[in-house]
């Protein structure tokens, strides 16, 4: 099914082609395939929010490269958003060498 969605946001819209809509209880988000670039790439649009993103194949073949320790620096959502630690210290706060 292709339909004409709305942009999010996006100073350019374009056909895309709706593949999911994904929540949970942190997130929602509706993932599209979008062939109007120089590539296919996916748009990601945060439902709640209504930022977007479009992820080219590079951007999404490092998304599987990465650590757990850089995608638990992604989260940004809910009771996530100002929780961070600081990669310079050790789990008892104590500086790295």
């Amino acid at each position: 099914m292709t339909r004409e969605l709305p942009p999010s946001g996006l100073s350019k819209s374009s056909t895309r082609r709706e593949l999911a809509s994904l929540m949970n209880e942190f997130a929602a988000v509706r993932v599209s395939l979008d062939t109007a670039g120089n590539g296919p790439r996916l748009l990601v649009e945060d439902l709640e929010s209504d930022e977007a993103i479009f992820l080219s194949p590079l951007e999404l073949a490092s998304l599987c490269l990465a650590t757990p320790d850089d995608r638990e620096d992604w989260l940004r959502v809910g009771s996530y958003r100002d929780e961070r630690r600081d990669r310079s210290l050790d789990p008892t706060g104590r500086a790295r060498s």
